[in-house]
C-alpha cells in the first residue's frame, strides 16, 4: 500500500503545481489557459488536488496559497524557520499516516468479522486443513518433487481473489509466464503453505488478514480483506553456488 511522503521537495512541487495553476482566482476559466505552459499548470493542479483529496490530507489552502505567493517573490522573511519546517513537515507526516492507519483499522473490522466467519465456516470442509497459525489450506493436486524452505526462492503461477470472489492478480489469465519470488520476501501465508507444497502440486490457500496485509488499505486490496489463492508450484529455484 503506498505510503504518503511529505518531505520538502515533495511540498514544494505539490505547492507550487497547485498554485501556479489556480493563479489568484478561486477558478480557473478555459479562456485563462493561453498556452502550454497554462494548460500543463492546470493539469497539474488538478492531477495534484485529486491525489490530496484520495489521500485524506487536510490542509488550509488560504495559508498555503498565502505562502507561495510571498516566497515566490522573493519574500524570504518565514514564519516559521527554515531549520523549524523540516520538524514540522514530519510532524504533519506521521500525524497524516497516524490517521490512516485508524481509519483502515476502522475499516478493516467488517472484512476481519467476514474472513473469521468464512474460515470458521470454511475448516469443517472436506479436504480443508487449518494449520497451527490458521492458515487454511486444501489440497487441489499432490506434487511430488522438492517441497521449498523458507531461504529458497520458487517458480508458480498463481490466482489471488477477495472474499466477494474479485480477482486481484492472476498470471493464469494474463497468460502471464510463471512468477519467481523468495520466499523471504512475501507475506507469512504465503509462504507457510508454499513450504507445505511439493513442485508439480497445487493448493487452495485461504490467507487470514492478520497473515496477509492486515489492515493496510488500497482500492484492491481492502483492510482487513482475506486472501484466497490458488497456487501451483512449478520449481524450486535453487541459485547457482558463488564461485
Amino acid at each position: 500500500m503506498k505510503q504518503i511522503v511529505l518531505k520538502s521537495a515533495v511540498l514544494i512541487v505539490m505547492i507550487s503545481t497547485i498554485f501556479t495553476a489556480c493563479s489568484q482566482k478561486k477558478e480557473v476559466s478555459k479562456g485563462d489557459l493561453k498556452n502550454l505552459t497554462d494548460s500543463a499548470s492546470y493539469c497539474l493542479g488538478a492531477n495534484m488536488g485529486m491525489q490530496m483529496k484520495q489521500d485524506g490530507i487536510e490542509i488550509n489552502p488560504e495559508v498555503l496559497m498565502n505562502a507561495f505567493y510571498t516566497t515566490f517573490e522573493g519574500d524570504t522573511n518565514f514564519i516559521i524557520k527554515q531549520e523549524q519546517m523540516q520538524e514540522v513537515m514530519m510532524k504533519f507526516q506521521q500525524s497524516i499516516q497516524e490517521k490512516q492507519k485508524s481509519d483502515a483499522a476502522e475499516k478493516g473490522k467488517v472484512n476481519r468479522e467476514k474472513a473469521d466467519k468464512f474460515l470458521a465456516e470454511n475448516k469443517t470442509k472436506e479436504g480443508v486443513k487449518t494449520t497451527p497459525s490458521g492458515l487454511q489450506i486444501k489440497v487441489l493436486k499432490q506434487g511430488s518433487g522438492k517441497t521449498p524452505t523458507l531461504q529458497d526462492r520458487v517458480r508458480i503461477q498463481y490466482r489471488l481473489k477477495l472474499l466477494d470472489g474479485k480477482v486481484v492478480e492472476s498470471t493464469f489469465e494474463r497468460g502471464q509466464d510463471p512468477v519467481i519470488m523468495g520466499l523471504n520476501g512475501i507475506i507469512p501465508g504465503m509462504a507457510e503453505g508454499l513450504q507445505l507444497m511439493q513442485e508439480g502440486g497445487s493448493y487452495q490457500i485461504w490467507v487470514h488478514p492478520d497473515l496477509g496485509y492486515g489492515d493496510m488499505d488500497s482500492p484492491e486490496l481492502p483492510a482487513g480483506s482475506l486472501l484466497s489463492f490458488e497456487v501451483e508450484l512449478i520449481e524450486v529455484v535453487k541459485d547457482a553456488p558463488q564461485k
